[in-house]
């Protein structure tokens, strides 16, 4: 018989409904959330159907993170044998502290702690003994914990060196993704002379440098005319954009106002050739997996974090210091040599299949039976 597991989380990405409904294969698996986007758009929102939920008299407390105060009747009413805690909050302690009456067995899940007030802050300083000693002290009231689950090996080490949490309790798995319609596109079949679309399919915020991006653009478009740029349409940066647009009176920019729904995003990488991300601080970002599942090129900064399995500098992308003149470089060569753009398609294309939501979900499955909580 198949053990029951719940993830409680905080918003209803559609990536973790996604991968709920491909746990099914393993687990009677449901999916818990706090909220349903958040400050996401609208389109993020997708059809929860029967194996997810946005949980009753939820919110946020301030400062102190989510709550539910409907959970713990779903918990009696859904009697799971396995809970999976989205994140170090106050109210997972809470849970925690509850259900190890109970005989359930309980992971926790978290990308690498910065030490941050809120997520709205650009440090990329991790939490350490030395600076954050009284933060560390309440990750470690989570010592009851049965496996601790890292997305990435910078949140596993983190773990182990700065928290003390036992090296065999602790594991590092990746983002789960929803990258299977990409794989339809075809590659990028392109000659001198093309048009090339340049995308920076991340938000406008400070981390993701979207002037950067546009500097670079402005560099290019210089020296290859015929070439556009779609930039995501949200974020504080935009007016910052905008009069940057107009100040250096770029032309073919577009911002990407036209998505209707999240089964659609992909579209917006089928009609683009080079992704771009200038980030000064990422824990791994799904949108370099999806680039490489649809075929395109990809330069990125080399300040991301796992991503050694996926993208090989020159073998599928092009991984770049932070300087302006070499991420142009970096797009010009795959303008210049365009076979380029087929041969590093094919290698990303390769190197991402593992993170295909049904090998995902097994990779879930085996490391919970490793790990003694399917017992």
């Amino acid at each position: 018989m198949k053990k029951k597991l719940v993830f409680i989380g905080n918003k209803a990405a559609p990536y973790q409904v996604k991968l709920c409904d491909a746990l099914q294969e393993y687990f009677k698996a449901q999916f818990w959330f706090y909220e349903y986007v958040g400050e996401r758009p609208e389109w993020w929102k997708i059809p929860l159907g029967e194996n997810s939920k946005v949980m009753k008299f939820s919110g946020r407390f301030k400062g102190k993170g989510y709550y539910s105060f409907g959970l713990f009747w779903d918990l009696i009413k859904f009697k799971p044998d396995i809970i999976i805690l989205g994140g170090f909050m106050r109210w997972h302690l809470l849970i925690l502290k509850i259900i190890k009456f109970f005989n359930i067995k309980v992971a926790i899940m978290s990308e690498p702690l910065r030490n941050v007030k809120n997520d709205r802050e650009e440090s990329s300083e991790l939490v350490n003994k030395k600076t954050c000693s009284e933060k560390i002290k309440f990750f470690k009231a989570f010592s009851d914990i049965d496996l601790y689950i890292g997305m990435g090996e910078l949140a596993k080490n983190q773990f182990i060196r700065e928290f003390d949490f036992l090296k065999e309790n602790v594991v590092s798995l990746p983002y789960p993704q929803d990258i299977e319609e990409y794989y339809k596109h075809p590659l990028r079949e392109k000659k001198k002379g093309d048009k090339f679309t340049i995308l920076h399919a991340n938000r406008l915020i400070d981390r993701y440098s979207p002037l950067f991006t546009l500097e670079v653009f402005n560099r290019v478009s210089k020296i290859y005319p015929n070439v556009e740029l779609y930039m995501n349409n949200s974020g504080p940066l935009k007016s910052k954009c905008v009069k940057y647009i107009e100040e250096n009176n770029l032309k073919n920019v577009k911002f990407l106002d036209d998505i209707d729904s999240w089964n659609n995003m992909h579209l917006i990488y089928k009609k683009s050739d080079i992704l771009v991300l200038p980030c000064t601080y990422s824990n791994g970002n799904g949108t370099i997996l999806e680039a490489h599942a649809s075929g395109m090129g990809v330069v990125i900064s080399k300040q991301i974090n796992n991503i050694k399995r996926s993208s090989i500098n020159e073998k599928d992308c092009f991984i770049c210091d932070l300087k302006e003149e070499e991420f142009a470089e970096s797009i010009l060569k795959y303008i210049n040599d365009p076979k380029l753009l087929i041969l590093h398609g094919i290698n990303g294309r390769k190197l991402v299949e593992c993170r295909k939501n049904s090998h995902v979900a097994k990779l879930y499955y085996e490391t919970f039976k490793k790990h003694g909580l399917l017992y």
